[in-house]
């Protein structure tokens, strides 16, 4: 299972010329949890996601509150950059929504 089949809302943005921040809410408690228990929103695995190394995924955080996280990632090109495609970061979850949610992968 994907996280884009059970996310509600993925959108990422700008944080900052050098940082893109990727937020993330679930419809349910079930769905919340198990997107937490999966490897893939751990820096390890944003940083596979992203064909990055694990220093340039700045942290994911949790909040059970809203049933949502936010994970940051430091830009591989400067949002500045004249050759950027994705000026404003609108575009750049799109590698983290494809990424398996493998039952396998599931921590206990």
């Amino acid at each position: 299972m994907r996280l884009s089949e059970i996310a509600a809302v993925i959108r990422s943005k700008n944080a900052g010329p050098f940082c893109v921040t990727i937020d993330l809410f679930f419809d349910t408690r079930e769905d919340y949890e198990l997107a937490r228990a999966s490897r893939l929103l751990t820096p390890a695995g944003v940083a596979g996601a992203y064909g990055v190394s694990e220093d340039k995924v700045k942290g994911v955080h949790w909040d059970e509150r809203v049933l949502g996280a936010k994970v940051s990632v430091l830009r591989w090109s400067s949002s500045s950059d004249p050759f950027c495609t994705d000026y404003f970061g609108a575009h750049l979850h799109h590698p983290l929504a494809a990424g398996e949610l493998d039952p396998a992968e599931v921590l206990a």
